[in-house]
């Protein structure tokens, strides 16, 4: 029945949109599209949204909307442990959404959701001992790395969805100079570390270098 249809909010239009972008990517969005699946008109959407730009800062909101309700830190918890935690979360929520992760790292107009993201991570790291500054650089450095990180992985997993080579075949020892055999050892070294591991060895490594530099100061 048409009565019976749930009315169109923002918050509805950015679920749809994101639920279309994961589906099909965020090149394949278009608002003509978007109203299709949500079963209006196109102009309809231009009541909750202002063009396709202020769409998908409301698709960045729900993202960081789901990175708050994910993380569950301890109140006994280090702040090491807690900023660990949130970039899990994080991490498993681009995992999640991988053809719509970027939009939380795009240039899209701020939300109340990623303002209440970086709250928390201001939070935690003025607690811990650092000046605003400081915690600045910290959380930069950290965002920095995990954002590269992650690309990365999904970029990898894209590309084997799609059938792409991402890896060696084996014979780099049959080509490469005798010279450089120890080259290739350390590249097997690299490739031998799961996603996993990478991220949270790497991830403990920041951490454990932020401390030092807060106890120098």
């Amino acid at each position: 029945m048409p009565g019976d249809r749930e009315p169109l909010s923002r918050g509805r239009v950015a679920a749809a949109a994101l639920r279309f972008i994961d589906e099909h990517g965020e090149a394949a969005l278009s608002m003509r599209k978007l109203g299709a699946e949500l079963g209006v008109e196109a102009m309809s959407l231009y009541n909750h949204v202002e063009n396709k730009q202020d769409l998908l800062s409301a698709v960045s909101n729900l993202l960081y909307a789901e990175v708050l309700e994910r993380f569950e830190p301890d109140p006994s918890w280090t702040w090491q442990q807690v900023l660990s935690e949130l970039a899990r979360v994080y991490r498993a929520t681009a995992h999640a959404h991988r053809r719509a992760h970027v939009l939380m790292t795009g240039h899209h107009r701020s939300s109340i959701d990623k303002y209440l993201f970086l709250e928390r991570c201001y939070r935690v790291l003025t607690k811990a001992g650092f000046a605003t500054k400081d915690a600045a650089l910290a959380f930069d450095t950290v965002a920095a790395w995990a954002v590269g990180a992650i690309g990365q992985e999904l970029g990898t997993m894209e590309a084997l969805t799609d059938g792409r080579d991402v890896a060696d075949d084996g014979d780099d020892r049959a080509w490469v100079p005798s010279e450089l055999q120890q080259v290739v050892d350390f590249s097997d070294a690299c490739k031998a570390w799961t996603a996993d591991q990478r991220f949270d060895d790497g991830l403990r490594t920041l951490l454990a270098g932020l401390e030092a530099r807060l106890a120098e100061r």
